[in-house]
């Protein structure tokens, strides 16, 4: 069975749609019809229920998530390691947030390429959402997030304390009119939106990362961001932060599937550790 399949049947139970998955997978909506029904005729059972508003899954569609799961990671893992050099013995794939790699993660990855040297690795930036998504459907192995999405089948560890800190770069006094929404995840944007009890008025929603922070300074606008992450910024005067203005706990979480090499993930998480910054 053609390893799309799976990939598909796991498309249309993330998003709820076969349109959705169909997006997804880069592939016509017919083609994801007939992709399930064929998987459906094969397994012998019905795997969703469909209807004006998607699909759901049905219990045996429940059942099967697993098997595909490990199917389309067993493939990822399997192209991935027949092309490497004889000595790589292990392989990782790896995600973490856009705006965690200049000050954090790219210095990590020196240090674990030279701290595990058979590790092949496989790394990628992306928003935590997608992030979370990947790592959920077998994609990535491991990732660094700061709002991730806690399953079963998924283990987490803080890795460093952080804080959302309101700052400026236009007159401190004036912040509520230059307030802009940026995007750090979706229950932190709520408790913001509830603690101030201001509505933006730009019209704008970031979701930038470390380029938030150019804008912001560009723009001489206010907003949220990780106090890690500008602190160079603050130092140099180009932000400052509103001393009345609440601020938010912002932890990074490292988070890994549990069907990996519990081995392999015991060292790369103690290579995070090590490269984790001790903020006051």
């Amino acid at each position: 069975m053609d390893i799309t399949t799976f990939q598909t049947f796991l498309a249309a139970a993330a998003t709820g749609s076969f349109s959705g998955a169909a997006q997804r997978v880069n592939a016509s909506p017919s083609s994801v019809t007939e992709r399930i029904k064929q998987l459906e005729y094969r397994l012998g059972t019905r795997l969703f229920i469909r209807d004006k508003r998607g699909c759901q899954l049905t219990p045996a569609g429940e059942k099967f998530m697993a098997p595909a799961r490990q199917a389309v990671r067993a493939w990822e893992v399997a192209r991935h390691e027949v092309s490497l050099p004889d000595r790589f013995e292990r392989s990782l794939s790896f995600g973490g947030q856009y705006f965690l790699w200049d000050r954090l993660l790219l210095g990590w990855l020196d240090d674990v390429r030279a701290s595990i040297p058979d590790l092949a690795l496989r790394v990628t930036a992306g928003a935590w959402a997608r992030l979370n998504r990947d790592l959920a459907e077998g994609e990535l192995d491991m990732i660094v997030v700061h709002d991730p999405v806690f399953r079963r089948d998924i283990s987490a560890e803080r890795l460093f304390e952080d804080q959302l800190v309101l700052v400026s770069a236009g007159d401190p006094t004036n912040w509520k009119e230059d307030f802009v929404r940026i995007d750090w995840g979706r229950s932190l944007g709520l408790e913001i939106a509830s603690r101030l009890g201001i509505a933006p008025e730009t019209g704008l929603v970031l979701d930038l990362g470390q380029r938030s922070a150019r804008w912001l300074i560009a723009n001489m606008k206010s907003g949220y961001m990780p106090e890690y992450l500008v602190a160079p910024l603050l130092q140099a005067g180009d932000l400052s932060i509103i001393e009345d203005a609440p601020s938010f706990d912002f932890p990074a979480y490292v988070c890994w599937r549990d069907d990996m090499d519990a081995e392999l993930a015991a060292e790369v998480v103690l290579s995070f550790q090590e490269n984790a910054p001790e903020l006051s």
